[in-house]
């Protein structure tokens, strides 16, 4: 049966890589974990690194995870029918429309709760957030209001278009936020640089006002978002999606006329995004895909046998759609050796940031 196969000790070693690059810049790391659907087992092995405040887009993932000892920041503007339950569940919200702060003061105040907020700012990316000249009205009115606390703004990249963060405009995002405090007087706590994609810069630059970023996709696939090279020192087989070979037959290529072995395996694109998968073995390949089916091209090697396993690396579209599937089966597994150097922990072997195009 397909499963998805989760490397415990792989994601809590590429975490306290991260952790220790970023608390060396004083950089706040918040681990985004929608993507992985908000796995009890994975956040377990995130707090006991000592991490505590996390990131999610869907309440429902924040919900099972209420019984943890940490705190949350919601990143998707929620539903107004879902504001209450929002302010119950999570102590920071990112928002983009005054109207709906406005609405969320009075459910605080009616449940007596103070709600921190950050102002999501459309810096390039052109998905969501406050355009910049609005920025200063919305602040004055969010501070006028009883039950909402103003924590800071944030920026982000690479969700809609593809345009990376670049040294521009880390200066010119430190200029904006300087701006903005010195026209209403008021210090932002946190100013949130971004997301994974914010890394590469990170490494070899100042940032300056921006003390926090949200890190999901360099967490558990290992790789640079902006170039999707892996990254040195950090897994990317930390989640992989695993099928087993239920068939091989000999097969011709319609349009070369040539003979090849083909597979069958048990995962298709119900289960997940299989435009978007590949295969860890680099001498074989997938043909297609049907809703229950993925063909493999085995390159007329005859070693493979029925029963074999067949492991994929997973871009984030298939990590996701995966994750959130409810008929893949999440098999949990840790390694000792990694668990080993996770324990003897040495800070100057990660305090380089590296993307190596040769694994």
């Amino acid at each position: 049966m397909a499963n998805i196969k989760i490397n415990l000790s792989k994601i809590q070693y590429n975490a306290k890589v991260l952790q220790t690059i970023l608390d060396a810049k004083h950089i706040q790391f918040t681990p985004v974990i929608k993507s992985i659907a908000g796995d009890l087992q994975i956040v377990q092995k995130l707090i006991e690194l000592g991490i505590t405040h996390f990131a999610d887009s869907r309440l429902e993932n924040i919900r099972q995870l209420t019984n943890f000892d940490c705190s949350f920041t919601i990143l998707r503007s929620t539903q107004l029918s879902q504001l209450d339950n929002m302010i119950k569940d999570t102590q920071i919200s990112i928002q983009t429309e005054l109207n709906t702060i406005i609405e969320l003061n009075r459910i605080a105040q009616h449940l007596n709760i103070k709600h921190q907020v950050i102002l999501m700012v459309d810096w390039k990316d052109g998905r969501e957030g406050v355009l910049t000249y609005d920025v200063v009205k919305y602040i004055e009115t969010i501070l006028n209001l009883s039950h909402i606390q103003l924590v800071g703004v944030s920026f982000n990249f690479m969700c809609f278009k593809s345009s990376s963060p670049i040294e521009d405009d880390v200066f010119m995002i430190n200029k904006f936020v300087s701006a903005i405090e010195r026209e209403i007087g008021y210090r932002m706590k946190i100013v949130s640089g971004g997301n994974s994609s914010m890394l590469p810069l990170t490494m070899y630059n100042d940032l300056g006002k921006i003390n926090e970023l949200r890190i999901g996709e360099t967490l558990f696939r290992g790789v640079d978002t902006t170039t999707d090279k892996p990254v040195s020192h950090l897994y990317q087989d930390a989640i992989v999606l695993e099928a087993e070979i239920l068939e091989i037959k000999p097969r011709m290529n319609s349009h070369t006329k040539q003979s090849y072995l083909q597979a069958i395996v048990d995962i298709g694109y119900i289960d997940t995004d299989t435009t978007h998968i590949s295969p860890i073995a680099n001498d074989i390949q997938i043909i297609g895909a049907s809703s229950d089916h993925l063909m493999i091209d085995l390159n007329n090697q005859d070693h493979y046998q029925i029963g074999n396993k067949i492991q994929f690396q997973l871009s984030y579209e298939a990590l996701s759609r995966s994750m959130y599937n409810k008929n893949l089966e999440k098999v949990y597994v840790t390694d000792t050796k990694v668990e080993t150097m996770i324990h003897s922990f040495n800070e100057p072997f990660c305090s380089t940031y590296h993307i190596n195009s040769n694994i």
